[in-house]
Formats: structure tokens, sequence, C-alpha cells
């Protein structure tokens, strides 16, 4: 059911996302036109988190009140968090952005055959010209607006439809929890279009996934995702501002394995998260 609203609502998006072009160019550009006219990024801004809205949070919602009379919790926003469940997520995700960056430098390494390159190399210029139409960071207000767009939209919106929705419904309906996580996290790295990404991607959302199953609380994902999201707006933003182009830090290939140490660590993280999970549901009933 929720696939089928969210593919009702890339038709839906779709319209909308030409009306709003209409509306403010006075012109009928696609988003796709408009991911080669760098002056309209605002307008891609508008168009991505207004997508994003419609694709994915929306049908979520909507989906969780045809199934359930509480669709809010159902979905994860409801129960209290508490401090030392918020200090291990913390802790988690800066674990996560190690081990991610170790896994973005190992993509890059692996010997791949040269037709593959060809076309992953395409794969990645394609999604970093994308993500390039969305972000300016001259000053401040530039970045708290890239923030809000490619850091806090995507963090809820995204979470709410492959942890609240769909990793949330196909444990409820089968009971495995690595299935489950696997696979949401398979789909999740998959839609975002990046091979070398693929890896660091798969295991956010491995992290992502293990987090709410543990607690129950998806705003504690969108924490994690959204500080993900926000430390590498962040970063380019400082980086750019000593003089480097965007386009030269967004293609940036350096990187080390070091943040692989960090592995043993998460598990232990993510056993002490599990148990003081335990504990909160027993003294909240939920």
């Amino acid at each position: 059911m929720l696939v089928v609203f969210a593919v009702g609502g890339m038709f839906l998006a779709s319209l909308i996302s030409m009306a709003i072009i209409m509306l403010m160019t006075g012109q009928s550009f696609s988003a796709a036109d408009l991911l080669t006219t760098s002056q309209h990024y605002r307008l891609m801004q508008v168009v991505q988190s207004v997508s994003a809205i419609i694709i994915m949070f929306l049908p979520t919602l909507f989906t969780a009140s045809r199934l359930n009379k509480r669709p809010i919790e159902l979905t994860g926003f409801k129960g209290g968090i508490t401090q030392k469940q918020l200090w291990l997520v913390i802790l988690i995700t800066a674990c996560g952005l190690a081990l991610s960056s170790a896994l973005g430098y190992m993509s890059y390494q692996i010997p791949f055959p040269k037709d593959w390159k060809m076309y992953f190399d395409q794969w990645e210029n394609d999604y970093m010209k994308q993500a390039a139409s969305l972000i300016k960071l001259n000053n401040g207000l530039e970045l708290f607006i890239s923030v809000i767009v490619l850091a806090l939209v995507p963090a809820i919106c995204e979470e709410t439809f492959f942890r609240g929705g769909l990793q949330n419904y196909l444990y409820r309906s089968n009971g495995k929890k690595w299935m489950s996580v696997i696979l949401v996290s398979l789909i999740f790295s998959i839609i975002h279009f990046s091979a070398y990404g693929f890896l660091s991607r798969f295991i956010l959302g491995m992290v992502l996934g293990l987090v709410f199953h543990y607690t129950r609380r998806l705003w504690l994902s969108i924490l994690v995702h959204f500080i993900n999201n926000a430390m590498a707006v962040i970063v380019l933003y400082v980086q750019h501002s000593k003089g480097k182009p965007l386009a030269e830090l967004m293609s940036d290939k350096d990187g080390s394995y070091w943040g692989f140490i960090v592995l043993p660590l998460i598990f232990l993280l993510f056993i002490k998260l599990k148990k003081e999970s335990e504990t909160n549901f027993i003294t909240h009933g939920v």
C-alpha cells in the first residue's frame, strides 16, 4: 500500500513541481532542465523539498492512517526519549561518520572493470550535478538554507518513509529484524544513484535502521540522518570559504581506512542502546 501511494505521490509531485516552476519563472522548464541552469538553484531547492514531502512523508502518514487509528504513534513519532538514548545515538552517529568515510574511500580504490568504471563515473557525475544544483554556500544565510534543504527535509522525509514506513511495516509483517533492516538499507542506498557511495549509504541505512528498531523512536533516526547530512554541508561550507570551488570539493576522493577502527565501538554502543531502550519501554510502556 505504501509503495502504491508513493508512486502516486511521484506523479502528483511532478504536476505540482511544474506548477511551481511556472509560477516562479513564468516558463515551462522541467526539473531536469533546471539542473543545468545554476541561476535557478533556489527554485530547485523548493521543488526538491516539496517533492520529498509529497513522495515520501505524506504517503507514509496516509498509509499509517489507513492501518491504525494512531498513525503518528505507529510511524514512531511518539514516545519518550531518555538522555542516555540521545547521547548513545550521538556517539553512534560520530562512529558512523568515520566508518562511512572509510567505506567511501575504499569504494574508489576497488578495481572495477573499465566499462563498469565509465558507467559509475557518469552515474556519479550526474549525482554531483544534481547535488550542485541545490547548494550555494557564499554566506551564512545560504549555509542555513542548504542545511534545511539538504539535511533537515531529507532526514525527516526519508526516515519517515524508509524507517517509519517500509522497515516498520516489513518487520511487523514478518518479525525478521535483519531481513527488514538489510532490505530497506539496500533500497535506501540504491535510490541515491551513486555507485561509489553505495557501501557508505548502505551502512548508514543499517545504522539508521538499527537505531529505529531498537528504540522505536523515529526522531532518533531522523537525528542521525540530519547530523550526517548537515556535517557534509558544513564541511563544504568551511572548505569553500577558504576559496576552494564547490565542484572540486564535491568530487574530492581523498580519505583513509582509519574509520574502520570504530567498528568494535559501534557494536558496543548498539548493545548499550538496546539495553537502555528495553528499560525505556518498560518505564513508558511503549
